[in-house]
């Protein structure tokens, strides 16, 4: 029999689901690094956290960051329809879904008919996993840690890697990305490029797993492109995550954008799996 529990806390979350999504610890890697996020930092509102069961046994998993997108793990057709309907009569807001290719697709079709919403593209992505780095020809420059002072710098940066690289929903506006700016300074998560003392690009990293991290918010102004500045600075921030322990990188790309897709697997990244992102709107009366 399948069906679907909500957990009250993270820690049972990842205990009963844990297990099941390190299996494929990179593909799950961002179920799995927002869940354990949690634990480092308590969401404002409570997550929906949810596993689908088929005979008592977890068998997928998905999980809400209100009012964030809802992300799904790998999992069957059937537990994708029993987990709408869940999700429906929970009267949950669900603005888009994350995940897998086939199970977003077979969700976001189930819960555009439940919830009488239209599904809205988001973006086609490609996850890549890097074990060992291919270090691209050298150019000037070295990596560092963004410092605190520059939080202005790192806000007007992530608003254009916003407008050029996200879909509509997810670009935000300056206070978003300026507390996003702050919270990834003060985790000395945030990098940049730096070229005789000036910063020229951005990388970042995020959502950390048991063995892997994920490589994000990888930007280079205008002004500043076609000198390889930021394959440097995600090659060096690989480098460094494996270097303190990590056995591996991931990273999401457009796959509309074949060229930052090519830049990566000139440094290592593989190809590892598929992802879809798309929106709900509510349709419009006639």
């Amino acid at each position: 029999m399948i069906e679907v529990v909500r957990d009250e806390s993270v820690n049972t979350f990842l205990d009963e689901a844990g297990p099941l999504l390190y299996q494929n610890e990179p593909t799950n890697s961002l179920i799995l690094g927002v869940a354990e996020g949690m634990l480092r930092s308590a969401p404002k509102i409570p997550p929906l956290l949810l596993r689908v069961l088929d005979n008592g046994q977890t068998i997928s998993a998905a999980i809400q960051n209100r009012p964030s997108n809802l992300i799904l793990s790998n999992g069957t057709l059937e537990g994708m329809e029993e987990l709408s309907q869940f999700l429906h009569q929970l009267g949950a807001s669900i603005p888009g879904v994350v995940g897998p290719s086939k199970e977003v697709e077979f969700f976001a079709k189930s819960w555009s008919i439940l919830a009488n919403q239209n599904i809205e593209f988001g973006m086609y992505q490609k996850l890549y996993k890097l074990e060992q780095v291919i270090h691209p020809t050298q150019v000037s420059g070295s990596l560092r840690t963004i410092m605190p002072s520059e939080v202005d710098l790192v806000t007007k940066w992530m608003l254009g890697f916003a407008a050029e690289s996200l879909p509509p929903a997810e670009r935000h506006d300056e206070s978003y990305w300026k507390e996003f700016a702050e919270k990834t300074i003060s985790n000395q998560f945030a990098h940049c490029w730096v070229v005789n003392d000036v910063p020229v690009a951005l990388a970042c990293i995020s959502r950390p797993t048991l063995n892997g991290i994920t490589i994000n918010g990888v930007y280079t102004p205008v002004e500043y492109r076609k000198k390889g500045y930021a394959s440097h600075a995600v090659a060096r921030l690989s480098q460094k995550m494996l270097d303190s322990g990590k056995k591996f990188c991931v990273l999401y790309t457009d796959l509309a954008n074949p060229t930052s897709n090519k830049i990566y697997q000139d440094i290592g990244y593989k190809e590892e799996s598929d992802s879809k992102f798309y929106n709900f709107k509510a349709t419009q009366a006639k």
